[in-house]
């Protein structure tokens, strides 16, 4: 192994690069929670890999790896000609390198002041539950019974959905919207399902996946250069309908963004918490394909950024927050998970089925 000519692809690749192999996530514009100096590791020894604690850039940092490996590949290889040069030592900076544009419109607090202003009365959780359109049950006697009320309200019959208790898993139990009943999935691709109860709690919460599927492993075609095609249940090869997106903020006051989507003229046929301190809003888009999701996914990332909407997370396969889950604990940015003295719950506070483009404040005068 070259470490100075890995090196040195690295940092043309990525930029400067600390002794301790930290550096700028090439992603860092998707990442939805915050940013720390040390989010992002590159290990040059064995087969290169960057390392980033954040899930939402995993895309562009798959490619990013990718790309690494071809090119130190070629270079160790002798197909790819290049000088190999010896750094002076620690504090040695790289090549200056010109900012980053941010892929979408960053968070402006001023533009979304601006637009809950225009809301003339307080907006809370309990508020927009008590107007839910559909009964929503209160705090404490939400579970298991909630999140089978919201995927059969929200999905066709015959749709099947997917409930996650591991975020990275490939799904751990699916739902029949039409029936109600639901199966605990395998990891592997020969093991049968067998019948189960929906979660009532998880680690770090229960999710799902916010667009119906087929519910059997297919076969998820290679997406960057040098990744390879792999079984999976949670891919787009997998979806039946591309009928929602997700809204949901990490930036902006919860109060300020609950009155932002309640002057919004979309169709929001759920909000509900994250057990954190985001607010989901489910969006339904009922699109053709998802060239045609995708569009309207690029419309509201431009008119919702600066709302303090999360860009990353308006996306075609993206899980979402499965309510009347508990949520046990969390994560950090290092991935260190920490147990809630109380488990916090993934709570429902507005059900809509049949909403259209009216704004929620009209329905809920």
């Amino acid at each position: 192994m070259n470490f100075n000519l890995r090196h040195q692809i690295a940092r043309e690749l990525l930029g400067n690069i600390d002794p301790d192999g930290y550096c700028q996530c090439p992603g860092i514009a998707q990442h939805t929670g915050r940013n720390g100096t040390r989010d992002c590791l590159l290990k040059l020894d064995g087969a290169p890999t960057l390392y980033c604690v954040h899930t939402s850039c995993g895309a562009t940092v798959e490619g990013a790896n990718a790309t690494l490996r071809r090119r130190i590949h070629a270079a160790e290889s002798g197909g790819e000609a290049r000088p190999v040069r010896d750094f002076a030592g620690d504090g040695v900076a790289g090549p200056p390198v010109a900012p980053r544009s941010p892929k979408y419109p960053p968070y402006d607090p001023t533009a979304l002041l601006a637009v809950a202003g225009r809301c003339r009365r307080p907006v809370t959780l309990d508020w927009l539950a008590d107007r839910s359109p559909v009964v929503v049950p209160l705090p404490s006697l939400q579970g298991q019974g909630t999140g089978k009320l919201f995927i059969t309200s929200l999905y066709a019959p015959g749709e099947k959905v997917l409930v996650f208790t591991r975020y990275f898993s490939q799904g751990d139990f699916l739902m029949d919207a039409g029936t109600g009943e639901s199966v605990r999935l395998a990891d592997a691709r020969a093991v049968a399902a067998v019948p189960s109860a929906l979660p009532a709690a998880g680690a770090e919460g229960v999710w799902f996946l916010t667009n119906p599927v087929v519910g059997d492993w297919k076969i998820q075609p290679a997406t960057a250069p040098g990744s390879t095609a792999k079984w999976g249940r949670r891919h787009g090869a997998c979806v039946t309908a591309w009928r929602y997106l997700l809204l949901e903020s990490d930036d902006a006051p919860e109060e300020l963004w609950l009155k932002a989507l309640c002057l919004l003229p979309l169709p929001i046929v759920s909000i509900s918490t994250s057990g954190g301190r985001s607010v989901h809003a489910l969006v339904r888009v009922d699109a053709a394909s998802k060239l045609e999701l995708d569009a309207v996914r690029d419309v509201l990332r431009r008119t919702l950024g600066p709302l303090g909407a999360d860009c990353a997370a308006l996306s075609a396969v993206r899980l979402a927050r499965l309510p009347g889950c508990l949520r046990l604990g969390k994560k950090d940015a290092a991935g260190k998970y920490t147990r809630h003295e109380s488990p916090t719950l993934q709570r429902l506070v507005w059900l809509n089925p049949a909403a259209d483009e009216t704004p929620i404040i009209d329905l809920a005068k």
